[in-house]
């Protein structure tokens, strides 16, 4: 199993240990597709269509990132943070997608 934990960096927002290696990722302070879709966040965005449009442009501007490789920083940005509208969706997506176990 591995686990999703807050990152001890200071301007990252999660971290994940796999293979005696820590991966850091999603910038500390900037929305992500999950916190737009809570509502109670600061980056929450009531409007659907708003919501899709800004996880659409980030996915446009990622594709070429390493994000069919399981536990880079970009694919877990990728598919944790811009991807369904919650982590724990997002999670199990990831999970099934690279056959991994991560956990919260």
């Amino acid at each position: 199993m591995t686990e999703l934990k807050p990152s001890t960096r200071k301007d990252k927002k999660y971290m994940v240990a796999h293979d005696n290696k820590t991966i850091h990722f999603g910038a500390k302070g900037m929305r992500d597709y999950t916190l737009m879709n809570d509502k109670s966040s600061k980056f929450y965005e009531p409007s659907k269509e708003v919501r899709e449009k800004v996880k659409k442009n980030y996915q446009t501007r990622h594709r070429k990132d390493p994000i069919n490789t399981p536990f880079t920083a970009g694919s877990l940005s990728y598919y944790l943070l811009w991807n369904k509208p919650t982590l724990k969706a997002s999670i199990r997506d990831y999970n099934k997608r690279f056959k991994t176990n991560i956990k919260l």
